[in-house]
């Protein structure tokens, strides 16, 4: 009786294995498994399969850029190397940070940031006496060369349109684009110059700009002055340009 009784319970045991291996089987070779790879939201472009494996890279970017990167603000030129109008002239330090909104410079439509910049840090350099005369800089970031060449033209452009109206109403003369040669990137810089209404006393614009990369600083020096009168090549925004392209880097 005992012997059955094994007996018929062995043989039940054996059919549910059975019964069990071949519901695996079954599973496995079910239509929808291999169906999945193939469908048109895992193999599309824009699917989760090829976006995951980006993520783990761009993490790791960013926190090797956030941790190694300098800030923008120490691409900005530092107050003692900036050329003085004369040889006794030591600018004095101004205000280092966010620039406002307003364009930078007479001939400037916009602000850098209106033009494609990602990031634009201004300081500004107070004269050593009580005149009005002031300098300063801004240090724009862009998200890549081919946006940093394109607003490199936008300067230009405005350049060209600043002697085609602004002189014309206002009694403005705006000097031709000049190349500077700098250790890093590319330099150019233009002088603007007018009589306010009323003065005796000339005022004059000095623009700079250098581009290097995915950077573009932009320098201005504005001055009273009966002229501005200095030998090719010694202008204080030559000098300027020269100083504050390696910072840039």
């Amino acid at each position: 009786m005992h012997a059955r009784l094994a007996s018929r319970l062995g043989a039940a045991a054996a059919t549910t294995v059975l019964l069990l291996a071949a519901g695996c089987t079954g599973s496995d070779d079910s239509p929808g498994a291999p169906e999945t790879p193939d469908s048109p939201t895992a193999g599309s472009p824009s699917g989760e399969t090829s976006i995951a494996p980006e993520q783990p890279s761009g993490t790791f970017s960013s926190t090797a850029t956030s941790s190694t990167a300098e800030p923008l603000v120490d691409r900005l030129m530092p107050t003692g190397e900036v050329p003085g109008l004369n040889p006794q002239w030591q600018w004095q330090d101004g205000d280092t940070g966010q620039p406002t909104d307003a364009p930078f410079g007479l001939c400037a439509k916009a602000d850098l940031l209106s033009i494609g910049a990602t990031e634009v840090v201004a300081r500004t350099y107070f004269p050593p006496d009580d005149s009005d005369d002031n300098a300063g800089e801004q240090v724009a970031e862009f998200p890549d060369t081919a946006t940093a060449n394109r607003a490199w033209a936008v300067l230009a452009s405005w350049h060209k349109r600043c002697g085609t109206t602004l002189s014309a109403d206002n009694n403005l003369h705006v000097g031709r684009f000049s190349s500077v040669p700098v250790q890093q990137g590319t330099a150019r810089w233009y002088l603007l110059s007018w009589t306010p209404p009323g003065e005796e006393t000339g005022r004059f614009e000095a623009l700079g700009m250098v581009l290097n990369g995915t950077r573009i600083a932009v320098f201005k020096i504005d001055n009273s002055g009966q002229d501005h009168d200095y030998p090719p090549g010694r202008e204080p925004m030559v000098g300027m340009l020269v100083g504050g392209a390696p910072w840039l880097d």
